[in-house]
This record gives C-alpha cells, sequence and structure tokens, in this order.
C-alpha cells in the first residue's frame, strides 16, 4: 500500500469554496487507489475546531489526521516572544534585505512539527497545497526520497500583481513549483506558464467532479439564473458590475438564485433575489434553475462554480474570465460577453429561444463529460503518477 502525507491548510469538509472542493476531489483520487493517508492542516488558516477535527477524523478520508498550531499560545509572552515570535522574524524574513515578494505561510514551528511527522514514517508521496507551503520541503533531507507533489491551485504572481514586483515574485514562485517533482496546475493557462520555467513535471489537473445522478431533471425550474459566489474582492467587484451594469436591463419578472457569503455585498434588494447565504448540497439549487451566472472581472484560474454549472449541464452566461483555465474555449455551454447590453442579450437568448438553450445545455454537459468528470480525470491522473 503506498502512503501519502497530504498538506492542505484548510479543512476540506467546509464546502465553501472551491480551492476546498478541489483537495476533497484530491483526497478521494487517493483513497480510490487504496493509498495509506496521512492529512496535515494547520490550525489557525484552516479555523479549525475540536468538533471539525472530530468530524474529519470520522470522515473516513484519511487513515490519520494532524492538525498544527503554526505558533503557541501568548499565555507566556515572554516564552512566545523568544521562542517562536523573534525566531521566526528571522526564518521568515532570511531574504529580509531582498524581499521575495512573495508569501511565506510557513513559520519555523510548524516546519519542525511537518518534519517530526515525516520522520515517523516512509512515505511514497509528499503531497502540498499551494506554492506559499512549498517550503515544507525545502532543505529537509526527510523529503528527498518520497515523490514530491504540489497542487498549485492558482497563479500567485498574478493574484497579487498590484502589490508586489511581478519579476521578483514570479521567479520565486517557480523556484517553489521546481522543488516538487510533479506539480499540478488546475488550468491550461497556467500549465503552460508553468511548463514554459519549471524543469519539474508540470501536468494538468482540471477540476473534478461527480457527475450529478439527476442532471436532466424535469421538476419545474424556479429559478431562472444562479449565481454562486464566495467572499472575496475578485467576486465583490463582479457582483457589483453585474447587479449594477446588467440587473436593470433584465425584465423584473426573472428569478435570480444569489448562493453563498456574496449575498454580504449586494447591492440591490428585490423580490425576484432570492438570498441564500450558505448551501450544503448546491445540488438542489442546481437543478431548479436553468441559468448559471458567472461575472468575472478579475482572477485568475478556473472558476469552480462554471465547472459545477456545467455537470448539471446548465449553459453558463459569464466574461471573459469566467472561461479562464477551460480546456475547451467554445461550444462548450459559455456564452461569453464583457458589454452589459450582450451580457444581458445572452441571458435573454437561452431564456427565450428554446432551440440555443438545448444546444448549449448540451454542449456544458459534453465539456463536462469529455473534461471534468471524475472518474475521467482520475483515469488522467494514474498516468500521471505512474500507477497501473
Amino acid at each position: 500500500m503506498k502512503k501519502v502525507l497530504f498538506f492542505m491548510p484548510d479543512n476540506p469538509l467546509k464546502k465553501n469554496a472551491g480551492n476546498r472542493t478541489r483537495a476533497l476531489s484530491m483526497l478521494d483520487y487517493f483513497k480510490s487507489r487504496n493509498f495509506e493517508i496521512d492529512f496535515v492542516s494547520e490550525y489557525y488558516t484552516g479555523q479549525w475546531n475540536a468538533s471539525d477535527i472530530q468530524a474529519f477524523e470520522q470522515s473516513g478520508l484519511a487513515n490519520k489526521t494532524y492538525v498544527i498550531k503554526k505558533k503557541p499560545s501568548k499565555k507566556n509572552i515572554l516564552f512566545y516572544l523568544l521562542f517562536y515570535k523573534l525566531p521566526n522574524f528571522f526564518y521568515q524574513n532570511k531574504a529580509w534585505f531582498f524581499p521575495l515578494n512573495f508569501p511565506e505561510l510557513v513559520t519555523l514551528r510548524f516546519k519542525r512539527a511537518f518534519k517530526k511527522i515525516l520522520e515517523s514514517k516512509d512515505y511514497d508521496y509528499i503531497f502540498i497545497n499551494y506554492a506559499s507551503w512549498a517550503t515544507l520541503v525545502e532543505d529537509n533531507p526527510l523529503a528527498k526520497k518520497p515523490v514530491k507533489i504540489i497542487d498549485t491551485h492558482d497563479f500567485i504572481t498574478a493574484q497579487l500583481q498590484r502589490k508586489v514586483n511581478i519579476g521578483s515574485s514570479f521567479k520565486e514562485e517557480i523556484r517553489r513549483i521546481s522543488l516538487f517533482d510533479i506539480a499540478l496546475a488546475i488550468s491550461v493557462e497556467e500549465q503552460y506558464i508553468f511548463s514554459q520555467f519549471c524543469k519539474n513535471k508540470v501536468a494538468l489537473a482540471p477540476m473534478m467532479l461527480d457527475k450529478p445522478e439527476n442532471r436532466h431533471s424535469t421538476e419545474e425550474k424556479p429559478f431562472d439564473l444562479i449565481y454562486v459566489a464566495s467572499d472575496n474582492i475578485h467576486n465583490q467587484k463582479s457582483a457589483t458590475w453585474f447587479f449594477n451594469k446588467v440587473y436593470p436591463l433584465l425584465p423584473g419578472n426573472i428569478h435570480i438564485c444569489v448562493i453563498g457569503q456574496i449575498n454580504k455585498h449586494l447591492s440591490v434588494k428585490a423580490p425576484n433575489i432570492i438570498a441564500v447565504n450558505f448551501a450544503e448540497d448546491l445540488s438542489t439549487y442546481y437543478q431548479k434553475a436553468k441559468v448559471a451566472l458567472c461575472p468575472m472581472l478579475t482572477g485568475t484560474g478556473t472558476k469552480i462554480k462554471v465547472v459545477e454549472a456545467l455537470s448539471y449541464g446548465l449553459p453558463v452566461v459569464c466574461n471573459t474570465r469566467g472561461i479562464d483555465g477551460l480546456i475547451d474555449k467554445t461550444n462548450n455551454g459559455c456564452l461569453v460577453s464583457d458589454d452589459p447590453v450582450q451580457f444581458k442579450n445572452n441571458i435573454l437568448r437561452l431564456l427565450t429561444d428554446d432551440a440555443t438553450y438545448q444546444q448549449e445545455a448540451k454542449n456544458a454537459a459534453a465539456a463536462f463529460n469529455l473534461n471534468y468528470e471524475k472518474e475521467q480525470c482520475f483515469k488522467n491522473l494514474d498516468t500521471v503518477f505512474g500507477i497501473v
């Protein structure tokens, strides 16, 4: 039985963001291939509590669970300053005079704890999520033997381009990804960029989702539009654009279901807008909707909400950023425009022209089946990891 040490700073069972869904699908992959999985996370980053840890341990996703605090308690302030704050300052700022302009989230305390876990077992694989945590394997002799894999999730330099020196940040991001034997890119754009500069193997590992059991539900669809979005700066800008520029152009009888923490930032309240702050299971909502929205103006990486909608055979109306990361850019079930009037026209076209709707729904389902259906993606990962 192969053994993998799997690090993810967030709690994958909190299904309120695409990155957690991504990690959950990777854990499912290793479990389906009969790996022995030891899971490691960071207490504060993942906002863990005792009940969360217990729920994860009982989920069967891992054989052993480690939730480690990257910093000690402040009860003994002298101990905290002398044995954590000061040493960690020099550790995280070792390039203080030559700033990396790239996030370093690993603390000296956490790295030592991670090393102790590596000492406890001979792992075949070390799997790290995010380049910002990549230094967990750096300068660690115990990390030389296992196959080291990083799931990049996103092109971090592009996310930080207005805050950092792009050249320095990109150089450091490539250096960190190159610490690994295999780098997984979630989008074709990121695979292309990383493969141009990294000397290791860069493989495409798109978002992987189960094919819904009731994709073609014939029940009545009370929602004309469904919009799923978490609370981040990109979604905030995009929601503002949609509700200020597009929504006023739509007929007042179009019912929109908005799901997620983005509801806190809606600029419009109206009887035809149904707000759901959190949904444990989105399937019911997708099955009751006709068209999915993805108004995205900024951001990088694949938009998970788009792949989710495609899995249900829902046509998607989006901006150019909405198809970022998709393997197929055309005939994929998405109608794309950055112009508010055309965006509105795309929505009305799908809601009023049945022939167009059926064709785009067919395209959506086909794109999902070919590129993102979980079992198909698992077979592709077998090739990446050399599993026969």
